[in-house]
């Protein structure tokens, strides 16, 4: 895309002092050549006046004309790739025959996963673990190790490259992707908000939910006290992208939004990274209520975020290498009191 943008400041370069000047140039011209008929007597000075204030009046249509032209091209080049996009086929689709999930209990398989990225990077190996319905367990390892890979495969943003991942004894790949998702929230730590009220954000995932459900799901996120602060409180319509709010606000209001939904699985993917210390700790008492109707998977860094679960899973080169509690971990496992030096450090940095 770079090279676009340098020829474009190239051909720019040339021809605009070209298209800047010519009009000035068409003015002296018409000057010179007037002047000379008024003194052979050809031409009267009122003539040259009229047509000199015919050729300004001129100029203005046609560079309007010209930068017309320009933003047709533009807006053609750039719908090409608008509907480009439209018209890709997703490469994750329903299999033929494939069902519902419904009666969520929550109990999460990992049988020997294998995942490699189309860039060939492989990230998980024989990633091997299983999650009991209502239990929360907390993923922790370096960067790279494969923790959000998980969040993904789960929600079958990717289809694993060998092994199963099954939900209730139900493979993904059988399932249809509606239902999944519908059953399966995630908070990722960058959230996105949409240019509406933060109502309308709120209830993104259920439109018809009332005020009182909103209020409810953003008071157990711990985001009804900043939002009633704002000028017109629920309905504040929040900038493109939620950048008027701060991270931590928009963390907040993507959990509010998970929450309404009420999924029977749900994923924090460090969700609450942009948090400070004293707002989290309110956020996880709320949380604690609700994660034990649910079976839930935190990625972690912070060791606050750790303890809102039941079971630790160490994962290090794509797969799990330790599995207990934090306790029991810290005790006995100089790989994870390392990596939870190295993210104090990072945090505190």
């Amino acid at each position: 895309m770079a090279w676009a943008y340098i020829k474009d400041a190239n051909i720019r370069a040339i021809w605009s002092p070209w298209v800047q000047n010519l009009p000035q140039l068409g003015l002296a011209l018409v000057l010179f050549f007037g002047g000379w008929m008024v003194l052979q007597g050809d031409l009267k000075i009122g003539q040259i006046l009229a047509f000199n204030a015919y050729l300004l009046m001129l100029q203005a249509p046609f560079m309007m004309l010209g930068q017309l032209v320009m933003m047709g091209q533009r807006a053609k080049a750039s719908a090409e790739r608008i509907f480009e996009i439209l018209d890709e086929n997703p490469d994750i689709v329903d299999r033929p025959g494939a069902y519902d999930l419904v009666d969520v209990n929550g109990a999460i398989v990992f049988n020997h996963v294998d995942f490699t990225y189309g860039n060939g990077v492989e990230i998980l190996t024989d990633f091997d673990a299983r999650i009991e319905p209502g239990e929360t367990v907390a993923l922790v390892g370096r960067t790279g190790s494969g923790k959000s890979t998980v969040a993904r495969l789960l929600t079958r943003f990717y289809d694993v490259s060998d092994g199963a991942i099954s939900i209730d004894g139900h493979d993904l790949r059988d399932l249809t992707l509606h239902s999944l998702r519908e059953n399966v929230g995630v908070v990722l730590d960058e959230p996105f908000l949409f240019s509406m009220s933060i109502r309308e954000n709120i209830a993104y995932g259920r439109p018809d939910a009332t005020l009182e459900e909103v209020e409810a799901a953003a008071l157990a996120a711990n985001a009804d006290e900043f939002i009633v602060r704002l000028p017109e409180g629920y309905d504040t319509v929040v900038g493109e992208r939620g950048y008027t709010l701060s991270g931590g606000q928009r963390q907040r209001i993507a959990i509010a939004r998970t929450l309404l939904l009420n999924p029977p699985i749900l994923i924090l993917d460090d969700a609450t990274s942009a948090i400070d210390v004293h707002v989290e700790s309110g956020i996880y008492e709320a949380l604690k209520g609700l994660l034990t109707q649910r079976t839930t998977i935190v990625i972690a860094h912070r060791i606050s975020t750790i303890a809102l679960a039941t079971r630790v899973l160490l994962l290090d080169e794509g797969h799990v290498v330790a599995s207990g509690t934090h306790e029991e971990l810290l005790a006995n496992v100089p790989l994870y009191s390392e990596i939870l030096a190295q993210a104090s450090g990072a945090e505190w940095s």
